[in-house]
């Protein structure tokens, strides 16, 4: 798949945003368009991932969702077939030139340091979510049938303010350099470093050995307009492909939700985090031997899905049977429960001729 996209920081100057020199950051902070930004700039801009995020107004997303924000306001909707060709239309005028949104990996002489940073992040943002501080993300994540005993199996967190930079205050330079190398944090104009993920539930991609490979931010709130933060510092992974049996199918959906609650019912879930699947992770989802492709249940889940499948055929489609009103996985657990839902799931694997063993 083609990881370019139209320029963000070129779209937003011709909208009228102030972008500074970028020199050798990897994030710059302007001032959001999208609400009466005065004081200090509330927008992060991850150079390397064409992403961008407002921490006072919570908009964020891609080059696409910056001019269809632009266009439609809050409403909207990445996933409207009519209002993406629309965008598309509009960045084909403005005619600004593509560029590649793969970030780089990290450097091999700080690939250890930002492996430790991600461990440490891993542990501190857990423990606030099993505190005081972590009550509301609790309760999301009850809502969305993920138990305490899923909390601790998958290492889920949460980022509560100023929790990492308590954490690395006693540690050398190196390590908290290690950090803003891998995203965690952002400079503002001040040069003073602010979390990316501040306020948001944490899943933390964990290899089979125990490395974080990645972690990505859940917004506690269902509307927010960027539902997801991943570290713009580091390449994106496929959440969960990293601890998966070669020898047992895997179940790949867009939702890290709808991933862990395959889990839970003792499926191999994976997640993209997305609707698309950048190029360079299509190798490592060739090589597992039964890959199984679980749409959202619309139109552009779909449309998604039979994207993937164009890029992966030798995967399987799951023609999944889902009730008015179920618009994932995780709706199918809240109105059915996790049992009835593991059945259905199971018959929709065999029906494409996949094998599968009861608890498997």
């Amino acid at each position: 798949m083609d990881d370019r996209k139209p320029d963000l920081v070129e779209v937003m100057k011709q909208a009228g945003v102030e972008v500074p020199t970028r020199g050798n950051r990897a994030n710059v902070m302007v001032r959001c368009p999208f609400h009466h930004d005065t004081g200090r700039p509330n927008m992060s801009i991850s150079l390397h991932a064409g992403l961008f995020h407002c921490f006072r107004c919570d908009r964020g997303g891609d080059v696409y969702d910056f001019e269809g924000l632009l266009i439609y306001g809050d409403a909207w909707n990445n996933r409207d077939p009519e209002m993406f060709k629309e965008v598309l239309r509009r960045l084909e005028v403005l005619d600004v030139p593509l560029v590649d949104v793969k970030p780089p990996p990290p450097p091999k002489e700080l690939t250890r340091g930002i492996a430790q940073v991600l461990a440490l992040a891993s542990r501190v943002y857990h423990l606030a979510l099993m505190s005081e501080a972590g009550g509301e993300a609790r309760k999301y994540l009850r809502l969305r049938r993920i138990d305490i005993d899923a909390m601790r199996r998958f290492r889920i967190g949460y980022a509560s303010q100023g929790a990492i930079v308590g954490a690395l205050a006693g540690y050398p330079p190196e390590l908290r350099q290690g950090a803003e190398l891998a995203g965690l944090f952002v400079r503002n104009e001040r040069d003073e470093p602010r979390e990316w993920l501040i306020g948001r539930i944490v899943f933390p991609d964990v290899s089979r050995n125990g490395t974080v490979r990645h972690m990505i931010g859940r917004s506690l709130e269902r509307s927010a307009s960027l539902k997801y933060l991943s570290l713009g510092g580091l390449p994106k992974t496929i959440w969960g492909l990293g601890d998966v049996s070669r020898n047992k199918p895997v179940i790949l959906t867009e939702s890290i939700i709808d991933a862990v609650n395959l889990r839970q019912m003792g499926l191999q879930g994976a997640a993209v985090n997305g609707t698309g699947i950048a190029g360079y992770l299509l190798p490592g989802l060739g090589k597992v031997p039964v890959l199984v492709l679980l749409p959202q249940n619309d139109s552009a889940g779909r449309e998604a899905v039979a994207r993937w499948k164009e890029k992966l055929p030798k995967a399987r489609i799951l023609e999944h049977a889902f009730s008015e009103g179920e618009k994932d996985l995780n709706d199918q657990v809240a109105a059915c429960g996790m049992e009835r839902t593991a059945d259905l799931i199971r018959q929709s694997i065999v029906k494409v001729g996949v094998e599968i063993e009861v608890g498997n």
